[in-house]
């Protein structure tokens, strides 16, 4: 598996990905057409960004996030917007891995934060983020601090890897 940042070549499949997601979260749905895509989201250098996974050619998974910035804190950091893997490829460590991409590209950008979130805290997405962020009861979860740094620190390891190597939540509140 390849995790890396999407381009203007990666739009029909990220179109069909994106399709599939909508479909099995959001029916009727109308989606995005791939040249929307390379357009609004690929192409522009401010606009928000996208990682995929790749296996033997073809996208499994991707991860959209923005640029945002905490206020309170002072911090630049990274909102995900979307989060989607293929039904045969889920639990194999392709989600872990979009995430450490994410974060090792935000932090690149001057990222210290990862926000994410699900529509509810007891669904598949929300039980992820918690195994490494820390959650509230609105299912928004954030990765912080030493978690957020090591998770960075893991891009491009083995799914087996990133598993083991899951920050403890606590590391969320150590600078």
């Amino acid at each position: 598996m390849i995790v890396r940042r999407a381009t203007t070549a990666d739009a029909r499949e990220l179109a069909r990905l994106l399709a599939d997601y909508l479909g099995e979260s959001f029916p009727g749905h109308a989606g995005t057409s791939a040249e929307r895509l390379q357009q609004d989201v690929l192409a522009p250098r401010d606009g928000q960004r996208v990682v995929v996974a790749e296996e033997d050619g073809a996208l499994i998974g991707f991860m959209a996030w923005d640029r945002v910035y905490d206020m309170h804190w002072a911090q630049a950091g990274a909102s995900i917007a979307d989060l989607y893997v293929a039904p045969a490829r889920r639990g194999h460590g392709v989600a872990l891995a979009l995430t450490a991409a994410a974060c090792s590209f935000a932090r690149d950008e001057g990222a210290t934060f990862l926000r994410g979130g699900a529509y509810d805290r007891d669904s598949p997405t929300g039980r992820f983020y918690e195994r490494f962020a820390i959650g509230s009861d609105s299912a928004e979860c954030h990765c912080s601090g030493r978690a957020f740094r090591h998770l960075a620190e893991l891009h491009g390891s083995p799914p087996r890897t990133l598993v083991r190597s899951l920050p403890p939540r606590d590391w969320n509140y150590q600078p």
